[in-house]
């Protein structure tokens, strides 16, 4: 089957499984967000239209001004919800290319003559998981080939914290491609055999799935 992949899909298989199958190969339920993801959509979009368009930050987002203006007043290239994607031959393509395969959507990229950095807003607690930002720097490797060094990083807004990590190509690009490629091979492994295990845990709450799953918390 044709299937297309993105971090946070990767992530919902590994958490459940049974909850990938139902909201990813079936499709029969819809994940339609909380008062969370809602929130975290709208800063989001206030931070965006502020480094893109130059718009004054809401009331609601206004103490990120200084780090707004940290950014702009780089000499990178500055560019906001980046939209990558490639196929399976790890090649660039469109979004929505009939061979689209990953996507993934930056929040803020910095591009340099041969380096790159790249920022995650985070609205919820810290927890960070780095194989989303081995992701991003994988997606930057592949998209802007004189691109040596990839500097990531989450920036939680709620503390104005960073988790950083620092990708080179020759080093770290063939083992995060690897990884990524395991995990992958998980995913077809369960559709070829049409194996869902789940995983109940106090995730349950927050599943789409919580209303006819007998495993459900």
């Amino acid at each position: 089957m044709s299937l297309s992949h993105s971090f946070s899909s990767i992530k919902m298989y590994e958490n459940c499984p049974k909850r990938y199958y139902h909201q990813r190969i079936t499709k029969e339920v819809e994940d339609v967000g909380n008062a969370a993801t809602i929130y975290g959509t709208r800063v989001h979009a206030d931070l965006e239209k502020r480094l893109a368009d130059g718009k004054k930050l809401t009331e609601e987002t206004a103490k990120h001004e200084n780090l707004c203006a940290e950014i702009l007043k780089t000499k990178s290239k500055v560019l906001v919800e980046q939209k990558m994607c490639i196929n399976k031959e790890f090649t660039p393509t469109t979004w929505k290319a009939s061979d689209a395969w990953f996507r993934s959507i930056v929040d803020v990229l910095l591009l340099n003559e041969k380096s790159a950095t790249v920022m995650d807003w985070k609205t919820g607690k810290r927890r960070p998981d780095f194989t989303q930002l081995e992701l991003f720097a994988m997606q930057t490797f592949l998209h802007y080939p004189k691109i040596e060094k990839v500097m990531t990083s989450f920036v939680w807004l709620k503390e104005l914290g960073t988790d950083t990590k620092t990708f080179t190509r020759n080093k770290d690009l063939p083992v995060i491609i690897n990884k990524f490629l395991t995990k992958l091979k998980h995913i077809y492994i369960s559709i070829k055999t049409d194996n869902w295990i789940p995983k109940p845990s106090g995730l349950c709450r927050f599943c789409p799935c919580n209303n006819f799953c007998e495993f459900a918390q």
